[in-house]
């Protein structure tokens, strides 16, 4: 069985590659740059993919806001090549889009994938364009809203590597400052969230789903989780809620 996937040689994309092979599908990864119609037509052209799972993205909000237009161009406008391409030479190939939780508006109830839509960044609203664009133009679709992944491999900025980077090299006896400290947020580590895309992708499944762990956790406790050095968290501001209500994936993988 043949499985294509943009973005593998990010985190997510690394670990999905690997748990693939380990599985003994085959793997191809594009390695062109998803703006470009031409290449993604001479990869499609030059494989029979059972399955292609979509992860190419800018990715870090702070990056997407510096360069919001080519963020768009990669997100969202290159969502909608991808499934222009396969509606037009494989329409039976099942796609996977993974978009995120940031397309939400915070609550402080769990948020069900009929919640509210009120993008939190401009990433969410990237990714959300992408979902639009990718739903009216292609049927064969599993759409998975990605919470808050972490994993040993990620770099700065992402908030692990952040952290992870902080406690190494700050003096922990001090103030240890924390933008979002009280915000809430649903971790999983991408290990797991690969597993549950390789179980999407085994049974096809279409729709949006909730890719998350269903519990909440301030921003403040999972940093603590992270030394055994108690930290004196300075709460510089800003306060929001991402939790997932995940029984629509329950539901769907007991099913299957």
């Amino acid at each position: 069985m043949k499985v294509g996937i943009t973005g593998g040689s990010g985190v997510l994309g690394t670990i999905l590659g690997k748990k693939l092979h380990e599985l003994k599908y085959d793997i191809s990864n594009f390695e062109g740059d998803i703006r470009n119609i031409a290449e993604i037509e001479k990869w499609i052209d030059s494989e029979k993919f059972d399955s292609v799972i979509h992860l190419a993205a800018i990715v870090p909000p702070s990056e997407v806001k510096e360069s919001l237009t080519k963020a768009f161009e990669v997100n969202s406008v290159g969502t909608k090549n991808l499934v222009d391409v396969l509606n037009s030479k494989s329409p039976s190939t099942w796609m996977f889009y993974a978009s995120t939780s940031h397309v939400y508006k915070s609550s402080s109830k769990s948020i069900s994938e009929d919640g509210e839509i009120e993008p939190v960044s401009e990433y969410g609203l990237t990714k959300y364009s992408g979902e639009v664009l990718a739903k009216k133009n292609y049927t064969n679709l599993c759409i998975g809203r990605i919470f808050s992944m972490y994993h040993k491999t990620q770099k700065p900025p992402y908030l692990y590597a952040n952290i992870i980077d902080r406690l190494k090299k700050e003096d922990l006896t001090k103030d240890f400052e924390l933008y979002g400290a009280e915000s809430v947020r649903d971790f999983l580590n991408a290990e797991e969230i690969a597993d549950i895309i390789i179980s999407l992708m085994k049974i096809k499944a279409v729709g949006i789903f909730n890719i998350a762990s269903g519990k909440g956790t301030k921003i403040r406790d999972f940093v603590q989780s992270l030394t055994d050095k108690k930290l004196k968290i300075k709460d510089m501001g800003g306060k929001d809620s991402l939790v997932a209500n995940i029984d629509k994936l329950k539901e769907i993988l007991n099913e299957n």
